[in-house]
């Protein structure tokens, strides 16, 4: 009884792993060797059942127990399956090659190379499932950046919009203001030709002609207010610390020394421009002087000329005042400096770049001061402290400050006794 119990189960097996096989040959038909084996495995199986019922029938044996729910061989290539196809889906994923059939070694039954196989997948997916997570997390972390450059960009499209916005109201503004520039432009020309043509036949002792500029002209006191400034920031700055570089002099010494100067060059300017009137004047009274070539030699008479001519010539003079050759008024101020500030002369001052450059230019613009109509003044006679007249020097107390020591930069004035143009800089205690 014993060997016929054994014998049922072993058919109920047979039939179990007959029928596992059969699912298994339908899932892995794709597979040649797989399927080789599954055919074989199947025949043998059905001819050892087929057998067996023979015997069974011949002797009659009774019916046999229930079969077990077994199958395990066929569940494993289920699993197997699954665990192919998430494989082939991992590897889909990350781009690599899928190859669907299974690496069978020689040697090895069926069961061995499904459990393997079963490893090798699982394993695989474990690893493939790890750089599936670390590649969602970098995922994530790119998407929040790239929401973070969104907001940025959202950012800068809306400052970018409102600079375009800005920008052309900008432009509108300019082309505005630039066509209001031409009409003005116009306008002053307009003015400009009828104020010349108006301020001609005034007089000269008028009382309005002293307070009128022909602004249609270059030199006027306007403009040589304008280079007068110019020239204390920029020629007089750099003559002061040049000889404070290369002289022994003191600071006080220095500026009242290049204040002088200033003086000296208006005063030669003056000299020149009332010997040329007089030379005129001996002219006009003896032509034929015109051709002697001492006449600019000899002393002339203290001719006056008449108004009308004096004016003619003055405005001739401002007319062509670049012209003018600066290189004479300069030696003949040397030669006054010379006499009279003699240790600065034995220092070798003069020979310095700076202050020739500072003479030079104090040359031109004096003389441009000396032929307006009527002349400017540079004026260095005030003894008491004004602040409408005078600014003090750095050194100074402001609180304190009553009696004018002495001058560092002569005061400006359209005329003798006329309006300030530039403040005079004092020394005041």
């Amino acid at each position: 009884m014993a060997s016929d119990s054994k014998k049922k189960d072993l058919i109920a097996d047979a039939k179990n792993f007959c029928d596992g096989m059969s699912n298994v040959f339908m899932l892995k038909k794709r597979d040649p060797q797989t399927r080789h084996l599954l055919e074989k495995a199947k025949h043998l199986i059905e001819s050892l059942i087929a057998d067996n019922q023979k015997l069974s029938s011949s002797s009659n044996v009774g019916v046999p127990r229930q079969q077990r729910s077994g199958g395990g061989m066929g569940q494993l290539w289920v699993q197997l399956d699954e665990l192919k196809r998430e494989n082939q889906n991992l590897r889909r994923q990350f781009g690599k090659a899928q190859d669907d059939r299974s690496t069978t070694q020689k040697g090895q039954g069926p069961g061995e190379v499904i459990i393997a196989e079963h490893h090798r997948f699982k394993q695989e997916n474990d690893m493939l499932r790890s750089q599936c997570e670390k590649q969602q997390t970098t995922i994530k972390e790119m998407e929040s950046i790239n929401a973070k450059l969104q907001e940025e960009y959202k950012s800068a499209r809306i400052a970018l919009e409102t600079t375009q916005k800005s920008m052309e109201t900008i432009l509108k503004d300019y082309r505005s203001m630039e066509s209001n520039l031409k009409s003005v432009k116009t306008e002053n020309e307009s003015l400009k030709s009828r104020l010349s043509k108006q301020t001609r036949p005034l007089m000269r002792n008028d009382s309005l002609s002293k307070n009128i500029e022909n602004i249609s002209e270059k030199c006027r006191p306007t403009n040589i207010a304008f280079m007068y400034n110019t020239l204390e920031s920029q020629e007089w700055m750099d003559a002061k610390e040049a000889m404070e570089d290369e002289s022994d002099f003191e600071e006080e010494n220095i500026t009242q020394f290049l204040c002088a100067v200033l003086m000296e060059a208006f005063q030669t300017s003056k000299e020149l421009h009332s010997a040329l009137k007089s030379a005129i004047a001996e002219l006009i009274r003896k032509p034929t002087l015109a051709i002697c070539p001492t006449i600019f030699g000899q002393e002339t008479r203290k001719l006056k000329l008449p108004d009308d001519i004096s004016d003619g010539v003055s405005q001739q003079l401002r007319q062509f005042c670049d012209d003018l050759d600066v290189g004479v008024l300069v030696n003949m101020l040397s030669e006054k400096l010379k006499n009279n500030y003699s240790e600065y002369v034995e220092q070798g001052v003069l020979e310095n770049k700076a202050v020739g450059r500072y003479l030079h230019e104090s040359a031109r613009i004096t003389w441009q001061m000396a032929i307006q109509q009527p002349p400017m003044c540079l004026s260095i006679k005030d003894t008491r402290f004004d602040d409408d007249k005078h600014k003090l020097w750095w050194s100074c107390d402001q609180s304190r400050a009553a009696r004018i020591d002495f001058f560092i930069w002569p005061a400006l004035y359209d005329y003798e006794n006329g309006n300030l143009l530039i403040k005079g800089c004092v020394h005041a205690s």
